[in-house]
């Protein structure tokens, strides 16, 4: 029997029910847990033994997939984002890596104008400091008029103007793969990475992760930014200098930041982050609306089985 390791979390947490959605395909499943990932050194002691990955957002680099052969035949990502793995070595080496693309341009999009709408009106902060027995009127700014730009246009970039468009937003984009205004949204003007920077009142991150792009908002980049404005990112966190983030909020160069993911994860409970009322933190869970998160299950365990048959 073909033996399919398991280590993506939403599998993870509900063991009982993929066991036998697995085992019901044909394979032996092997879970092995994790808080988020795992890194390339755990790696190299678990893989090797293993005909299919239902693989998360685990750091699978060259040498891991080396490890894993020759039985290794495919790895199924749960979800969307693949920059965790070494894809070139993957090729390389013949090992097909499937995902689910576009699957949560709805349900992180969502969450994105959520922090959006939370900060602009002090949702949130409103509702901690009632709890602590204060009845504050802090004023808000709102969205209407104000400029969004979005970093990365794909399907949830575009999911995110969409929303914005409705709520009366000016929309500007960078993609560096995308330089006209797509004939889809022609309300969004494409223009340069400096650009949207340095004109947006909010700038939410909803690109791909990649080597030239770490750090990509630091300390440099926000000191062009407008001074109060607002930072998004549901993307990844290591996109974000998280300590040039943290002195901008000190600063108070930027008025706020909604974050669903961050460079280390979980979130440190040292971290300065939490000090902030004017910060909203995610648990790198945007993509938790129930219907795509079955589709992606779905999709997952039919991708691995369109190669191990």
């Amino acid at each position: 029997m073909m033996r399919v390791l398991v280590t993506n979390i939403m599998m993870l947490n509900e063991q009982e029910r993929f066991s036998k959605e697995i085992k019901s395909l044909g394979y032996e499943p092997v879970f092995m847990h994790t808080e988020q990932f795992f890194t390339e050194s755990e790696l190299l002691d678990v893989v090797g033994d293993y005909d299919g990955w239902l693989a998360g957002d685990d750091q699978i680099t060259e040498q891991v997939l080396k490890k894993a052969l020759p039985r290794l035949k495919v790895i199924s990502k749960w979800g969307t984002g693949i920059d965790s793995i070494d894809l070139n070595a993957a090729k390389k080496l013949g090992i097909p890596v499937l995902n689910s693309p576009g699957a949560f341009k709805d349900a992180v999009s969502e969450v994105a104008i959520a922090y959006m709408l939370n900060l602009s009106r002090h949702v949130v902060s409103i509702d901690r400091s009632i709890r602590q027995g204060n009845w504050p009127k802090p004023a808000g700014v709102g969205l209407v008029n104000r400029k969004l730009g979005i970093i990365g246009f794909g399907a949830i970039g575009q999911g995110v103007a969409e929303r914005a468009l409705g709520l009366k937003m000016d929309v500007v984009a960078y993609d560096s793969q995308i330089q006209e205004s797509l004939a889809d949204y022609p309300q969004v003007n494409m223009l340069s990475f400096d650009d949207v920077v340095a004109q947006s009142d909010v700038v939410c991150l909803c690109c791909n992760m990649s080597p030239e792009n770490v750090h990509m908002i630091n300390e440099q980049v926000i000191e062009k930014m407008k001074d109060g404005a607002c930072i998004i990112n549901v993307a990844r966190g290591p996109l974000i200098d998280e300590s040039a983030l943290i002195a901008a909020l000190e600063s108070k160069k930027l008025s706020s930041a909604g974050l669903d993911v961050f460079e280390v994860e979980p979130l440190p409970v040292n971290s300065k982050l939490f000090s902030f009322d004017n910060v909203i933190l995610g648990s790198h869970n945007a993509n938790n609306l129930v219907s795509a998160t079955e589709y992606v299950h779905s999709n997952t365990l039919k991708n691995l089985a369109k190669v191990l048959g």
